[in-house]
C-alpha cells in the first residue's frame, strides 16, 4: 500500500518540511467519501488527513486512495 507522505510534491516539502517529521492528528471529517472524478477508478476513495507540520502549523492533506491500495493526486492544502 503506498504512504501518501512518500508522494509530497516538493515545493510543499519546501514549505512545510519533511513529511516524515509531521505530526498526524486525525482524519478530517467527511474524509473516505467514495470518489466521483471521472479519472478515479470505480472503488476510489477521496481522504482527507490533518497534520502539523515541522512549523506546528495546521495542514490538510488530501488524495485519492485506489482499490488497489496506490494512491494518487496528493495536495497539500491549508487547514479550512
Amino acid at each position: 500500500m503506498d504512504d501518501p507522505l512518500d508522494l509530497v510534491d516538493f515545493a510543499d516539502v519546501l514549505q512545510h518540511g519533511d513529511p516524515t517529521n509531521w505530526t498526524f492528528q486525525g482524519e478530517k471529517p467527511g474524509s473516505g467519501v467514495p470518489a466521483h472524478s471521472a479519472s478515479a477508478p470505480a472503488g476510489t476513495l477521496k481522504i482527507y488527513e490533518l497534520y502539523k507540520d515541522e512549523f506546528d502549523d495546521e495542514i490538510e492533506l488530501h488524495y485519492f486512495r485506489h482499490p488497489d491500495g496506490s494512491v494518487s493526486n496528493v495536495k497539500v492544502t491549508p487547514r479550512s
